[in-house]
């Protein structure tokens, strides 16, 4: 099942990144640029960006602007990112080493401390601060704006919706491959006072991590402290975390300890910050949850340990390959999932 899962994000990247990645014909220019966003108005289309946010890095990469990042800051810590150079905190960027890079564009999150933008606008430099999304709907918006500042409002906005797009269809089509193993699960991390905590209702994070297929026992949570009442009398199946300590808080409380889960391993660290990051991390985060659940309902309880996640084919890596899948591995794909769908047609897997 993980080669399918392998094969159908493959397939997915690789259909969408003609659309996505596309450059626009010449005469567009004209149509694209100027942009003006919020008091700042950009005459040509960036070519030299620093991105002094991780979650509009990672909604920058997926849509196929990366190529124009010459600087992140330092919280940009995704591993496809380290082949750019920093520059700083985002909160104390090195004003300098941005402009020996060459930016013409600055892109932060509504976290960026006002005089640090208020001192790099006076440097010279071009600063856009957009919100971080909190529903859907702001997340749909964030990607169109990412793209019309990056590529321009017909070119870059187009990219930019069907970035969003491709996401939930991707995860969606992910999703189906696991929709007959009958599971229930957790996400867990604790707090600066070590206290467990989870997903709040309705947030997007919990949205995503629902996409691992395996209902989850602390959906109603309207507060992040974790129901500890809840987590032990529903004892999930799999529990997701942000570190090995989330797992060794549990091991050392008597009344968690014989948890499903913890009793029997199935325990996965995927650290948090890639739920937040809406773009290529959470893509890889949920693929690395429905690969976790298939190993684990395919081996006996001995054998399901605790493993690392499995690199999945990232967007990047599949334009590198081809531009688009060729017929054949489209039609291996669909037999492979099809042999699976039969196999599982009258079988439900429970533990």
């Amino acid at each position: 099942m993980k080669r399918i899962l392998s094969l159908l994000l493959a397939a997915c990247l690789m259909l969408s990144c003609a659309a996505i990645l596309g450059g626009c014909k010449p005469d567009q220019a004209t149509k694209d640029f100027p942009v003006t966003f919020g008091d700042v108005t950009i005459e040509q289309e960036p070519k030299a960006v620093v991105v002094l946010s991780d979650k509009l890095a990672d909604i920058m990469s997926y849509i196929g602007y990366d190529v124009k990042m010459v600087g992140r800051s330092e919280e940009c810590t995704q591993e496809f990112l380290q082949v750019v150079p920093t520059v700083g905190k985002a909160a104390a960027p090195d004003v300098a080493a941005i402009t020996a890079a060459g930016a013409d564009l600055i892109i932060a999150d509504n976290t960026l401390p006002e005089d640090v933008r208020q001192n790099l606008t006076a440097a010279g430099l071009k600063v856009i601060v957009m919100n971080i999304a909190l529903n859907t709907n702001e997340l749909g918006e964030l990607y169109e704006n990412v793209g019309t500042v990056l590529g321009g409002k017909e070119t870059g906005k187009a990219k930019g919706e069907k970035g969003f797009a491709t996401l939930f269809e991707t995860l969606d089509t992910l999703n189906t491959a696991t929709k007959k193993i009958v599971k229930t699960s957790a996400y867990l991390y604790l707090d600066q006072n070590g206290q467990l905590c989870t997903f709040v209702k309705d947030s997007l994070e919990q949205k995503f991590f629902s996409y691992n297929g395996a209902p989850n026992v602390l959906a109603d949570q309207s507060e992040p402290l974790a129901n500890l009442d809840s987590l032990r009398i529903e004892s999930p199946s799999f529990i997701f975390c942000d570190s090995i300590d989330v797992i060794n808080v549990l091991q050392n409380t008597p009344s968690l300890a014989n948890i499903k889960a913890i009793a029997e391993g199935h325990t996965l660290v995927i650290p948090r910050v890639n739920f937040e990051r809406h773009g290529t991390s959470v893509e890889q985060a949920v693929f690395d949850m429905l690969s976790y659940i298939e190993k684990v309902t395919k081996t006996t309880p001995d054998q399901a340990t605790p493993d690392q996640p499995t690199v999945a084919p990232t967007q990047a890596a599949s334009v590198a390959a081809t531009a688009a899948p060729t017929e054949a591995a489209v039609a291996e794909a669909e037999e492979e999932y099809a042999d699976e769908v039969n196999y599982y047609a009258d079988e439900e897997v429970y533990y």
